[in-house]
Order: C-alpha cells, then sequence, then structure tokens
C-alpha cells in the first residue's frame, strides 16, 4: 500500500459518505505527524486546539478511520493501540528501554518466501523488540539490559 497524504484521507472519508468535521481533520493531522500515538495521547495533543473535544469522539474517530483503512493500529507490545497512517508495509523496532520505534522497510526475505510458497501477502505486522542504539550505548543501562 502507497502512503496515504493528508488530501487522499480525506478523499477516503468524503468517499465513504462520511462527513470532514474540524475534529475528524484535526486527529488525522496529528496521527499523520505523530506516529505511534495511542488514543490518550491523541486526546491530549487535540485539546491543545479543541479543548472541547471529547475522548469518546476520539475512540470514535480512531474506530471510523481504521475501519476505513486510513490508520491502522498496533499494540507495540502493550495491551492498547497505537496508531498510525496507513504506508508502505514495515516493521516495528521497539525499544524496550525507552518506547522508541523505529519503522523499518518488511525485509526481502520475508517478501521471497511469501512469493516462493506462492503467498499473496495482504498486510504485514510484527513488531521486534530490542534496545535501540541510543539506550545501548548508555553505560548503566546496556548492563541493566544483559542482566534483564
Amino acid at each position: 500500500m502507497n502512503d496515504l497524504t493528508s488530501l487522499d484521507m480525506v478523499s477516503r472519508l468524503r468517499s465513504s459518505g462520511k462527513r470532514i468535521t474540524p475534529e475528524r481533520k484535526l486527529l488525522l493531522r496529528i496521527i499523520e505527524q505523530h506516529a505511534h500515538l495511542d488514543a490518550e495521547e491523541i486526546y491530549r495533543i487535540a485539546q491543545r486546539d479543541r479543548p472541547q473535544i471529547g475522548l469518546a469522539t476520539v475512540y470514535r474517530t480512531l474506530t471510523l478511520l481504521k475501519n476505513l483503512d486510513i490508520v491502522r493500529a498496533t499494540d507495540l507490545g502493550e495491551n492498547h493501540g497505537h496508531y498510525e497512517v496507513r504506508s508502505e508495509e514495515h516493521v516495528h523496532l521497539v525499544c524496550s528501554i525507552c518506547g522508541c520505534v523505529t519503522d523499518v522497510p518488511v525485509p526481502s526475505a520475508l517478501r521471497a518466501a511469501a512469493k516462493k510458497e506462492q503467498f499473496a501477502v495482504q498486510s504485514t505486522h510484527f513488531e521486534i523488540f530490542g534496545t535501540c542504539r541510543s539506550c545501548s550505548d548508555k553505560p548503566s543501562t546496556a548492563s541493566e539490559a544483559k542482566r534483564g
């Protein structure tokens, strides 16, 4: 799947018969600018621009955007969703210490294996957990991670 632009996202909402409300535009912008936020974080950022926005509106909008394939949710090792705009398939590298998330392309070996098995990949979804370079470079953190 190709990266969705703001125009594509709004167009997808319109073509599905959904209104383009100020709240929906705001939430789309937040998710586009800040990948991997959860609903509570999106809500806190949205309140800065629209103090009257409700948490229920955020959840309803996220569900709508997921159903329309505009955003996708992944749990990143937690028990709740983190949202990002649909884009080229990728893998998440998640630091177990600081929580930073890095997107990397799906390894070509996985694509080759699927092709060899004549398996038509529709989407990929997995995370790799470990320690990011920044945390690995910290002497006290690196030794804690090894004991972990």
